[in-house]
């Protein structure tokens, strides 16, 4: 019978998971036809969700670009007032949809069926536009570095050595250009990646981080207005350009909005919403005060014409990792600030032999301190060399940034520098220094199989399903595994550790709640109802941002053992105090006609019934403290949700979030099979089942005469063998027969 429901238990779990796949399938059809019905236009057939209106979606957290107002659940900013006179331009109402986090939106936009465009401050890049398309940009921007006072010195005077540094958290918006350049510019510091920079900018606040990066104009607006304590210590030239998110199915609203964007240029729409939110148009520039210079990389600064070369770095390309891998497709960006006076006409790279450009696409970025400069280029990429030539030369002054995607460079891995030269407007030529070293690794075996599975027929039949690309991409589901391992390791220590103290604490209070002393009753009675009555989220906030505030620094995982330990012994004390109070009275008094003492009625008597009455729910709500480390992620402690965000983060992919769900099944279901097995075990313990002897000596067949002489009692068991008494057999071991149990 225990076979049968042992093999019943797995074969029903086969076919849940049948069924989820089919049910996942079905879904995945069925948006892909939602998709298309809907896509079916309006009478300007421009492919609306809603006929006659157009959906937007935002975070709603980027003051001034878009927000809440205060008191109200009415959207207000910059892109808010854009939107709705786009939308008026189109004659069409603009809706405004429940705020997403930042890291959904294109992914919502990508699958289609919910809203029509994305506007929250996003920047045009290379990667985006592989997933989905954009508008032309509506206005230019770049990032800033917000720190404390006190460090905003040193952040300004060198950011590589003051925040490049093992021990230094740096917050970020997840998703976002500035998290990019966080983890491409500072890659010994820790990264973390939250929900919005309102976050970051408290932690920086409340001393848990040093340093939060995002967008320039949220980064002032926000210190000007609500983190007066804090300071913009850099403004760093990224020459980013906003524009809004239109799905690529939709070629003809993207057009639309073109036209609209144009118009609002031509009437002085758009002028105007910039003086008003920014006090002067293109306000989002900001003015070159601290424009940020690396200055890490060697440089001819003393010539009287040079280049200077600013800094060459490398984005991560293994997937699922941090690793720049040699033999495999990343992209280069290059830094250089001119000091020539005729300006320069033309730049040259070079990379070490096994290196290639070929291949690639470079994109141009010139600033005159925080401000573009628009040039057109050519790039002509030739094995280990890029030449790029500019159409009017790069003014005296002008920092100039190459991007350039889809290179290589050697598969063996070591230290690469990136060396070239130039040529200036007069027909003279230099050479530019070697920048920083770059470190590239070997292909890693988990990097092996994914390259197998790029190249299997199925993965790309597979992949070009949209909802099976966006969940279940093969690819990323091996890196995943192996990527989140480390979390689920955090994850798993985070509970194991905090629970036992959390039991501890829960029995205190359960025992001073009922206590016959008002005192301890009251405090037990705040204590509990305080814990259970608020959400787990708001306690890891106060916790995570109060104590810093108070001069009390702890470790992150050390802070999240202590807020999961003792949010979850409010609900341990309910329930050890349910369990003592579910043990008959008579069992007190029975023990109290022995002799016995409260405290050894309690310890020997209740307790040992009281734990085994609870064990199956103490077990439930540890599976509900594990789940509920992932909360822990909103705060930047790297466990299992932290991991598999940052990689949803870089692919643009929700595949690393089922994958993070596996690995919870992993406990959760072991856990609950277990809890089913002790609750029929403790069942059967009360209530009798089992065949059980009688009589001294029925069960093994001895004589009634050989049994101890005047029933003599049996020693006292321990208090562990009580403990253990359900999961034993009920019978006794000398010769009888065994249990059903």
């Amino acid at each position: 019978m225990r076979d049968g429901r042992r093999h019943s238990w797995f074969g029903g779990l086969g076919v849940t998971l049948a069924l989820a796949i089919a049910l996942a399938c079905g879904l995945g059809l069925a948006g892909c036809a939602g998709s298309s019905s809907t896509s079916g236009g309006t009478g300007d057939d421009l492919g609306l969700v809603s006929p006659g209106k157009l959906s937007v979606v935002s975070d709603l957290a980027n003051p001034p670009f878009d927000y809440i107002e205060e008191g109200t659940t009415n959207p207000a900013g910059f892109e808010v007032e854009l939107m709705q006179a786009l939308a008026q331009k189109l004659g069409l109402e603009c809706e405004f949809l429940p705020a997403q986090k930042f890291d959904s939106i294109i992914p919502m936009i990508k699958q289609g069926g919910k809203a029509d465009v994305g506007a929250s401050n996003f920047t045009i890049t290379d990667e985006r536009l592989e997933e989905i398309d954009f508008t032309d940009a509506y206005i230019d921007s770049n990032q800033g570095v917000v720190t404390s006072a006190a460090l905003a010195g040193p952040v300004e005077a060198d950011y590589s050595s003051a925040l490049d540094q093992a021990g230094v958290t740096v917050a970020v918006q997840a998703g976002t250009t500035g998290e990019a350049w966080a983890r491409e510019n500072l890659p010994r510091a820790n990264v973390v990646a939250l929900d919005d920079p309102i976050a970051a900018l408290t932690g920086v606040q409340s001393g848990l981080y040093q340093a939060a990066v995002a967008d320039l104009p949220v980064m002032q607006y926000e210190v000007l207005n609500s983190y007066s304590q804090l300071k913009v210590a850099l403004q760093v030239p990224t020459g980013e350009q906003y524009g809004i998110v239109v799905s690529k199915d939709n070629p003809r609203l993207t057009a639309a909005l073109d036209e609209a964007l144009a118009a609002t240029r031509a009437d002085g729409t758009l002028d105007a919403l910039e003086q008003k939110w920014f006090g002067s148009s293109e306000g989002s520039a900001g003015s070159a005060s601290t424009a940020a210079t690396a200055g890490s990389g060697d440089s001819s600064a003393t010539d009287a014409s040079n280049v200077m070369v600013e800094k060459a770095t490398a984005r991560p390309n293994e997937n699922g990792g941090s690793g720049v891998i040699g033999g495999m497709d990343t992209r280069l960006t290059w830094e250089g600030t001119v000091h020539v006076p005729a300006g320069v006409s033309s730049v040259t790279l070079t990379l070490p032999e096994g290196s290639t450009f070929d291949g690639s696409s470079t994109r141009v970025t010139v600033l005159d301190g925080l401000d573009r400069v628009s040039v057109d280029a050519t790039a002509k990429p030739s094995g280990t060399s890029l030449e790029v030539d500019f159409a009017t030369p790069i003014p005296d002054g002008s920092l100039l940034r190459l991007e350039v995607t889809d290179m290589q460079f050697p598969a063996a891995g070591g230290d690469y520098s990136v060396g070239g030269s130039y040529a200036t407007a007069g027909g003279a030529t230099g050479s530019l220094a070697d920048s920083p070293s770059i470190s590239i690794i070997k292909n890693t075996p988990v990097q092996a199989v994914v390259n197998w599975l790029d190249g299997q027929a199925w993965v790309g039949g597979w992949n070009s399903v949209p909802f099976l690309n966006m969940f279940f991409k093969p690819q990323l589901l091996v890196t995943s595994f192996v990527s989140l391992f480390q979390g689920w390791l955090v994850c798993l220590a985070l509970v194991v550790v905090a629970y036992p103290f959390a039991i501890l604490l829960g029995l205190a209070f359960a025992l001073m709640k009922i206590s016959k002393h008002r005192v301890l009753r009251a405090i037990a009675i705040v204590y509990i109802n305080i814990l259970r009555g608020t959400p787990l989220f708001l306690q890891i906030y106060i916790m995570f941002f109060g104590l810093p505030m108070l001069g009390i620094n702890i470790d992150n995982n050390v802070l999240g053992v202590i807020v999961i330990a003792i949010n979850s012994s409010a609900y341990q004390a309910e329930i050890f105090r349910a369990g003592i109070q579910s043990i008959p009275q008579g069992q007190y008094e029975a023990s109290a006609s022995l002799g016995m003492t409260g405290m050894q009625t309690m310890l020997w008597i209740i307790l040992p019934q009281t734990v085994r009455r609870v064990i199956p729910t103490i077990t439930s709500d540890f599976i509900t403290s594990y789940k509920d480390t992932s909360l822990l992620s909103s705060v930047g402690v790297m466990e299992l949700m932290m991991f598999s965000k940052n990689l949803t983060t870089v692919s643009g992919n929700i595949t690393p979030y089922i994958a993070a769900a596996v690995y919870y099944l992993i406990v959760t279901l072991p856990l609950t099979k277990a809890v089913g097995v002790v609750e029929r075990r403790l069942y059967d313990a009360e209530h009798g089942a089992g065949p059980r002897p009688k009589e001294p000596g029925e069960a093994t067949g001895e004589k009634a005469s050989e049994a101890p002489a005047g029933g003599a009692p049996e020693p006292r068991a321990s208090m562990v063998e009580s403990l253990a008494a359900p999961f034993r057999s009920h019978v006794r071991t000398d010769g009888g027969v065994a249990d059903a149990l």
